[in-house]
Order: structure tokens, then sequence, then C-alpha cells
């Protein structure tokens, strides 16, 4: 069969090996404040479906990647994160699951007895919890515990049996109280719940929420008095016995539901939850930058994929998060938005920001919940004939509206991943660090990371750190820095 699945070729493949490398190649100066290990997660597939076409790129099993930084010089690991539904495979020796995202149009294989009906992945985000390193996926009830150096799979972390649900597989860390925010979904008995943690990883808070429908939900975001989540148009069942087991996705379009978006504050102490629903407002939130109160008005910076309008009824995973069939698009390419919301008006505005296309954005986090100036993402600008996904990093600065691109090769298109800022040890102002991003180099098909000095972000990298192989273009990942 010949494959054309996109999601198998290029930045996205699937790397199939495990290695360590002590002493990474590099191209300049690593600076000597860098003393840590970023940790990357992405999907790597171990056994693919009967027809390899069908394959989504957010069904690959999790494969965490580390580049160790220290003394100036580099390292790097990767390794697979054992699942329980990997694990059954092995045991196989072949593939028995359909994807949770894509969707096979043949009913799943039989499984042995005791084996988790569906298989999540783990291949969404990689967190420091206390001393637990955990890695991540959406439509679970617990994470996986890997060890910092061998990247090994040593368990499972369900904080205790104390929170049901599948898990966020995107926490955020509030610096001004020290909490984690949380929150998971069960969308089969339709509820949603908020809850916090501290450093170490105990429940502090927890709300739940009735939900009157089964969204497929990403991200969350916070204020100081807030959990905020916009809900998009996707439905999402996981564990419908008529979906993934049938050969169907667990993303689907219920028609009644419509295309507008809808907007939920939960009060981080008292769980009241306020709904605000914008007329015309046909789009989703893929990711958030960051969010904080100004005066009675919210705002909040995120990454918006609106919706096209171009079909009433398709499956999401032939267009989400890119199209894969020929025609009409579903949605329009991600786009840089910026909501301002009065909660208690119910009013919300907003606005795009610049011509381009942009995703994964992060900010300093160290002042994650308060008012920011400054924002990085991957994004799409100065487009060639050949470009395909991003071609770029991004740095706005939203006090002096000016908007800076990081190509890295001015003859070609290089592929970025999601930039993560490292704050200075000694930093004074917000963009004083680092920007670390992997990305793919398709002449040599292989990956570097590659670290810029934040307030030169369009000039030379500091240095760039260059493997012989491809790390496949994936979600999250972390700096974490040495204690």
């Amino acid at each position: 069969m010949k494959i054309t699945n996109p999601f198998l070729q290029g930045p996205y493949e699937p790397l199939r090996n495990e290695c360590t490398i002590e002493n990474v190649d590099v191209l300049g100066t690593i600076p000597l404040e860098l003393t840590g290990t970023l940790y990357r997660s992405a999907p790597s597939a171990e056994f693919l479906l009967d027809d390899p076409n069908r394959f989504h790129w957010f069904d690959g099993d999790g494969m965490v990647h580390a580049f160790r930084i220290e003394n100036g010089r580099a390292s790097y690991r990767n390794c697979w994160v054992e699942t329980e539904g990997l694990k059954v495979e092995r045991s196989a020796g072949r593939q028995l699951y359909n994807g949770i995202y894509g969707r096979s149009e043949a009913p799943q294989k039989p499984l042995p007895e005791g084996a988790p009906e569906i298989k999540t992945v783990a291949g969404i985000n990689v967190i420091r919890l206390g001393t637990h390193l955990l890695a991540m996926h959406e439509a679970e009830g617990h994470y996986w515990e890997i060890d910092p150096v061998t990247l090994k799979t040593l368990g499972t972390f369900d904080f205790d049996g104390q929170v049901s649900g599948m898990l966020t597989a995107h926490p955020h860390f509030d610096p001004a109280t020290k909490e984690w925010i949380f929150y998971s979904l069960d969308n089969e008995k339709r509820s949603l719940t908020c809850f916090t943690a501290d450093i170490h990883g105990a429940v502090t808070s927890k709300f739940a929420i009735p939900m009157s429908f089964t969204p497929w939900n990403h991200d969350v975001i916070f204020t100081a008095e807030h959990f905020i989540f916009f809900f998009g148009m996707i439905s999402w069942r996981p564990y419908a016995e008529d979906r993934i087991p049938q050969g169907k996705s667990s993303w689907f379009i219920d028609p009644a539901a419509g295309t507008d978006a809808r907007i939920l504050f939960v009060h981080r102490k008292t769980g009241e939850a306020l709904w605000i629903e914008p007329e015309n407002s046909p789009y989703m939130i893929g990711h958030f930058l960051n969010a904080y109160q100004d005066g009675d008005k919210t705002i909040v910076d995120a990454s918006a994929t609106p919706v096209s309008g171009a079909l009433k009824t398709f499956n999401p995973e032939d267009f989400y998060p890119f199209p894969l069939v020929p025609g009409p698009a579903a949605f329009e390419n991600p786009q840089l938005w910026r909501f301002v919301i009065n909660p208690h008006e119910g009013t919300v505005e907003h606005h795009r920001i610049g011509d381009f296309s942009a995703e994964f954005v992060r900010p300093n986090e160290t002042i994650m919940g308060q008012k920011h100036r400054y924002g990085y993402m991957a994004g799409a600008h100065d487009l060639r004939p050949e470009t395909r996904g991003f071609n770029c990093l991004v740095k706005h600065d939203y006090e002096g509206n000016v908007t800076r691109f990081q190509h890295l090769s001015p003859d070609y298109d290089m592929t970025p991943g999601e930039p993560v800022f490292v704050p200075h040890p000694d930093g004074e102002t917000e963009d004083h660090g680092w920007v670390l991003a992997v990305w793919y180099d398709p002449r040599r098909n292989a990956s570097e990371l590659v670290i810029l000095d934040a307030q030169k972000f369009d000039g030379e990298p500091v240095a760039r750190i260059r493997l012989d192989h491809h790390v496949p273009l994936g979600f999250h990942g972390n700096w974490i820095a040495d204690c």
C-alpha cells in the first residue's frame, strides 16, 4: 500500500528507535546560566493501523525527548512512554487498538482479558509536579511517571484517586499562589471538575460543574479569580461504545450545537460558574497564551481557529489540526487573537493581531495570570510556494505592537515546534532570557534544538544543538531547571 498520509512523512514521521547521545554537536555557545533539561513530548506510533493512511497525528504513541544542558554542553535521550495500551500491543506484537482521534473505519480488534478499552498514548505534555516527572494525555484518569534521567516509565500518578474523569494534559502553574491549575472532563456523566494542587501534587480545591454537552477541550487559562474555558464546536466521547470500538473517531460534530463558542468562568474560591454565549462567535481556541484582570474586564490572549462556514457537516479528524482531504476546509488557519471580556455584563470583544498564523503560544510563565508584555509562538509568515505548516517563530510585543519573526534559514523553510521561554536567573525585564525550540530541517531530515536570545529574537541564534536524526513534530514540553 502506498502511504500518502502526511502524518507519516517528513517532520511527522514516527521515530522507530530509542537512543542516548552523550555529546551532541553544538554550533555557537550554550549560555552557562542554562543548566537543566528541556523535555519534549511527541507522537511516534510503534504499531500502525492496517490502513496507515487512516492514522491521525494525535494517536501516535507518546515518546519523550530530553535535551540535557550543563556547563555549555548538551546530551540527548528519547524513550517511549509505556502506557497500558502500548504494553498490550507489545505483548501481541501488533496493532490492536483503534485511534482515539482518527477513524479506522474498521471494528477494533479483540483485546485480551483485562486490557483497557481504549489506548491513551501519553504524547501531549511533560511537567514536573513535586518530585514527579509526568507524561500526559487528555483522555485518561491518570498520568504516567517517568524517570527524569532514563525516561523509563515508573508507574502512574492519579492524585491518590481524589479526582475522576479525563485529566487535562495542559495544566498551568500560578506563580502568585504557587498552585497548579487542573481540570478533568467526564463526558459520559457530563461533568467538568476544576481543581488546584500544591507544588507537591496534593489537591487543594475541587469544584464540579454540570455540563449540558460533551466538548473536546484541550486547554484552560486562569486569572487571580477564575478558571476560564472556551468550548468550541467539536464534541468528544472517547468512552462511548459506538465510537472508537466501531472504527469511528471520538470527535464528531453535533449539528444541534451550532458553531458558536461557549465561554465558562469558574470562581477559584467558590466554584460559582458563569456562562457566556457570545453571538456570531464561530471559532475554537487551540491554546491560551495568558489571561489577566484589568478592572472589570478580563483580557485573554490565545490562538484561535475560525470556523470557515464552508461545510455544514464534516468529520473533524479530516480537517483538524489541518485539512487532510481535498476541497473546502472546515477551519481557517489558527490566528493570534486578543479577547476583552466583561464577565458581569456578558460582553465579549476580540480582534486579530497581525496577519500571520500562530499556534503553540507561550508567555514568560513566571508572570502567568498577571499582565504580560510579550508572547512567543510558532507561526507561518512570509510564505513560500512550498510552505507547509509553521515556518518561523514569532515574538509579539503587546505594548509596542511590534512583531518579530525568526525564520532560521533564509533559503528554505525549516519547521519549528513550540517555543519555551527560559528566564535568565538574574533577569531584570520580562524578556530577559532565552527561547528554546526544536526545529526540523527537511534538507537534513534531522532536528536541532535552537537557543535564541529573547531580546535579540530575530538575530542569529545563540546556539544550535544539532541531532543527526529527526524529532517528530509534537506538542508540548517544558524546561526544568536544576534546583
